[in-house]
């Protein structure tokens, strides 16, 4: 494992407030690298185990609760229960026939989607569901944060939603910042607005520096010999990649691999640009680890596969999947025991009660955006 650079003084000697900030820099960007690295290698792992164990479970479930709609519209076209009963029985049908349509493969559930839904297909509902959840979506986030959105605004999923807010915050930025130049500046301001100028100039000049020592003391084109001139070559390669990516920690971890460098005695104008430099990075490495954490969303406020299987403080991932691979087997030995009470109407009928008692109790909840989200 690479050194992890610190700056270290005597014993009788205390640590200046900018090589505090110096090493707790350092420090976070190493482990916020270190997370990302494990996260990566943990959703490889997901992405196998589902494929391998979860989906063929799955698969056999939804084998299963096929069955039970088939059992379910069988009894409704019998017309055996009053009015009510059977209207509330095809509102059950349609939505867990709703539910399955997206999760399985079965030619007898669009059949039987039609029948329950006025004759409409699947993907004509869907759609039609989609526009609506995006418009109340619109209406929410207007009144709510003040967001104003196109008509023809596509936010049918988390990441059309992201992207559609970072264009809007650009947008919003952009139109800003031509007010701000179209109006007459102040001394103070224009004097703010060069010192911020030079600000980033010296920033991007500490990178360079750091880098050209690099390229100074091996770049490989004067090298004669061969070995050598490999070696050299590989670690241009290193050197070149941390500098493009704007990575300055593996630039300064470099340096102190390579060169030895001694930072204790850095003067306080280097440390300076160093410190902003390796704060910007933990910021950009911060949101690189929630973008990762996120695989496998499907809904805004829903877990990501992630945080379904990945390790955390209480699980690791082997435990995670023997818990959902054992829930999945008990799941389905239950509904495999309940397929012929949906052939019964005495249980359909309780079922039916059942379904009617959720849904009062969903109107008393009131309105949630969960509901809005589930329905994309």
């Amino acid at each position: 494992m690479a050194e992890l650079i610190q700056i270290k003084i005597q014993h009788s000697a205390v640590l200046t407030k900018l090589q505090k900030q110096f090493n707790t820099s350092i420090q976070k960007i190493n482990t916020l690298k270190n997370k990302i690295q494990f996260v990566k290698a943990e959703i490889e792992q997901i992405q196998v185990k589902i494929t391998a164990e979860i989906l063929p479970l799955e698969k056999k479930l939804f084998k299963i609760q096929v069955k039970e709609v088939i059992y379910l519209d069988a009894l409704y076209q019998q017309s055996i229960f009053k009015k009510r009963d059977t209207e509330t029985l095809s509102e059950i049908i349609l939505e867990r026939t709703s539910e399955l349509i997206k999760r399985t493969d079965s030619p007898e559930l669009e059949d039987i989607f039609i029948r329950h839904n006025n004759g409409v297909s699947f993907e004509e509902a869907n759609e039609e569901a989609n526009k609506m959840a995006s418009e109340t979506l619109k209406d929410s986030f207007s009144s709510i944060f003040g967001i104003k959105f196109d008509d023809d605004a596509d936010l049918s999923d988390p990441a059309k939603f992201q992207e559609y807010l970072d264009q809007q915050v650009e947008a919003d930025e952009a139109e800003y910042e031509a007010r701000k130049a179209n109006k007459k500046k102040t001394a103070k301001q224009l004097d703010k607005e060069e010192k911020q100028r030079q600000e980033e100039k010296n920033l991007n000049k500490t990178s360079r520096q750091i880098y050209m020592e690099l390229v100074k003391a091996f770049h490989p084109d004067r090298e004669k010999d061969e070995l050598e001139k490999e070696r050299k070559t590989l670690l241009m390669h290193r050197i070149t990649e941390a500098y493009e990516k704007d990575d300055l920690f593996d630039l300064l971890r470099l340096r102190l691999e390579l060169l030895g460098t001694d930072f204790e005695h850095s003067n306080d104008e280097s440390l300076k640009y160093y410190v902003k430099l390796l704060k910007q990075q933990v910021a950009e490495l911060e949101e690189e680890l929630s973008e990762t954490t996120s695989f496998g969303q499907t809904s805004f406020f829903g877990p990501s596969l992630y945080d379904r299987f990945g390790s955390d403080d209480y699980q690791t991932l082997e435990a995670k999947f023997k818990k959902e691979i054992s829930n999945l087997k008990k799941i389905i030995k239950n509904e495999e025991k309940q397929v012929p009470f949906y052939k019964d109407s005495v249980q359909v009928k309780y079922l039916i009660d059942q379904h009617r008692q959720e849904q009062k109790n969903r109107k008393r909840r009131g309105f949630d955006i969960n509901d809005v989200f589930g329905m994309m």
